[in-house]
């Protein structure tokens, strides 16, 4: 039977006090399964589409959450690998990878609301390769351009822009990485809704090479190519996030700068490419001590495991920062004497800490406006951090994070909802003792203003978590 939170706001915690309605599916067995995907809302049903590696079917969900119908979908060729797939207003897509006589391509399949393909095109035949590349995708805002890449050689990524509307590649096109450029995968692609692209990655982030420290962005058109290169020799960079700011058409840098190490962090740095200008806003000691969780008044050197997890672009043509403290650490897990402890893989344990967010706005000049610390405390264990950290759900009037208070089943769900002026409101959404489930907050998806759905897995079950706001 059907779980509806709402009829039991009595027993978990007054949710009518919110005005959230919470709606949970049936479990679904996914012991078989490789992968799902969220492919979101069509024609008032939500679809899921699960991967069992040889066999591919979609699942509709009525507004009550019971399942309506499935349906098989077919693939191509053998070897068929799913590369993603997503929902837009035009259908849903499926972007997939096959072999065929020895041949490796890349194909997308383009599906109405009742799962009946409507278009598929071959992206890209790569031939015959002994090493097939597997490549990676990124989405325009709208999920009307998609750009599907990958490396060849760590220096070379090759492109292809794509257009779900006319189903049609807009162009292809190889980035040509930095030489200083150490590892593959630094770089942040960005599509925007026209189907331009940003390639922005950064070099020499070292203290021997700091002379030499730049960020390097190649921006793409679908007739002109340009590479803008912005140097910052004087501060190491401890973590950096790119965003394309669709209200004053602008890609904007913002990310933590350091002056003795990149793992310690000592404030914040943001850049635009119009204006040429960088501002650093430092942390101030009692800040770095808050973040630590430390009351000593020994001078800290910086705030350790933070991360930029966020950047949410104002209308007035600033930025909110959100950073979430996190730490991994890896451990035997039996005390035994000796080398032979550290020997086998299998003897080790991953802990994983996903600690308090702190918010940062920052004007369009470049000056702090306001910030504050979001408090949670997440551990789990050998679980990859899935069902830690936070989904940020936001409108036009309105910024939520929502997470897991703890991870286990038995645990609230629990929603800081941010106000323009930095004012957070702590609210207790829903309780999930009793039904079973272990959100995976991370992987879950906005399908409008007021909707959200979120997956939970427990033990190979899944089921689909509606919230209504």
């Amino acid at each position: 039977m059907q779980k509806v939170f709402f009829l039991l706001i009595i027993v978990f915690w007054g949710l009518s006090l919110w005005g959230q309605d919470v709606i949970i599916s049936d479990k679904i067995s996914v012991r078989d399964d490789y992968a799902f995907y969220l492919l979101g809302k069509q024609n008032d049903q939500y679809l899921l589409l699960r991967d069992k590696e040889t066999d591919f079917t979609v699942q509709a969900f009525n507004p009550n959450m019971e399942k309506v119908w499935a349906k098989k979908v077919q693939l191509d060729g053998r070897r068929t690998e799913i590369i993603d797939a997503f929902g837009n207003p035009e259908g849903f897509f499926v972007v997939y990878q096959y072999r065929k006589k020895s041949q490796t391509y890349l194909k997308i399949h383009k599906y109405d609301a009742a799962a009946v393909i409507l278009d598929s095109v071959i992206i890209k035949s790569y031939g015959v390769r002994y090493n097939t590349p597997f490549p990676m995708i990124k989405y325009s805002p709208n999920k009307e351009k998609i750009l599907v890449y990958h490396t060849e050689n760590g220096k070379i990524v090759k492109s292809i822009s794509f257009d779900t509307r006319s189903m049609k590649i807009n162009w292809e096109h190889d980035f040509k990485l930095h030489q200083d450029l150490d590892r593959k995968y630094l770089f942040q692609p960005i599509i925007t809704n026209k189907g331009d692209v940003f390639l922005a990655y950064e070099v020499n982030n070292r203290k021997s090479k700091l002379s030499r420290h730049e960020f390097i962005v190649h921006h793409k058109t679908k007739n002109n190519l340009k590479q803008i290169s912005f140097p910052v020799p004087h501060f190491l960079v401890s973590d950096y996030q790119f965003t394309y700011n669709t209200i004053h058409h602008k890609l904007v840098c913002v990310g933590l700068f350091a002056e003795k190490s990149i793992n310690r962090a000592n404030g914040v740095f943001t850049f635009d490419l119009q204006k040429k200008q960088i501002v650093k806003i430092p942390f101030d000691q009692k800040l770095i001590a808050s973040l630590a969780g430390k009351t000593s008044r020994r001078k800290s050197r910086g705030a350790e495991d933070l991360l930029i997890s966020d950047v949410i672009s104002r209308s007035d043509g600033g930025t909110v920062v959100l950073m979430e403290k996190v730490k991994i650490f890896h451990r035997s897990s039996i005390d035994l004497p000796g080398q032979f402890r550290h020997s086998n893989p299998s003897r080790m344990s991953t802990d994983y800490y996903f600690e308090d967010v702190f918010a940062l706005s920052i004007s369009p000049s470049g000056k702090m406006d306001w910030k504050t610390i979001l408090y949670k405390q997440q551990t789990s264990q050998n679980d990859q951090g899935v069902f830690s950290s936070y989904f940020l759900w936001q409108n036009k009037n309105s910024v939520r994070l929502i997470f897991n208070d703890e991870i286990q089943r038995k645990t609230n769900v629990i929603e800081y909802q941010l106000q323009t002026n930095g004012k957070a409101k702590r609210n207790s959404i829903f309780n999930t003792s009793d039904s079973n489930l272990l959100l995976r907050m991370r992987d879950g998806l906005q399908i409008a203003a007021g909707e959200a759905i979120f997956p939970s897995q427990y033990k190979r079950r899944l089921k689909l978590v509606l919230v209504k706001w």
